[in-house]
């Protein structure tokens, strides 16, 4: 997996992708199911048509087995580029700092007044 590929962005579109493939054949074979008093020749040809979709909803599987393997590949590599500092993750440091020095002058306040009375 080069470093294009690597990114979460790309990672995303990739999984959106498989889904969005593995959603599209599994309408396609069910579009095809209802069988009502159709010609004999209607029916073969929906049956093929049910086996290419069958078949391509397997690849479309396959293929996002092979994302996720080679996912796990680069976690346990370390060629994984999604771990980095973003932007919510600073901005969350940013908070739990401002949240601690609240907390800090919440306890000097209470241990003024503790000494006081």
């Amino acid at each position: 997996m080069d470093a294009s590929q690597r990114s979460s962005g790309a990672l995303l579109d990739r999984a959106g992708a498989d889904v969005a493939q593995l959603l599209r054949q599994f309408e396609n074979i069910i579009a095809l199911a209802p069988v009502e008093g159709a010609h004999r020749n209607t029916t073969a040809v929906e049956a093929y048509q049910m086996e290419v979709a069958t078949a391509a909803l397997v690849r479309a599987a396959e293929d996002m087995l092979a994302l996720t393997r080679s996912l796990k590949e680069a976690w346990l590599f370390g060629k994984l580029d999604t771990v980095g500092e973003s932007k919510a993750e600073a901005r969350t440091e940013e908070c739990a700092k401002g949240v601690v020095k609240g907390l800090e002058r919440l306890m000097e306040g209470k241990e003024r007044l503790g000494r006081g009375a």
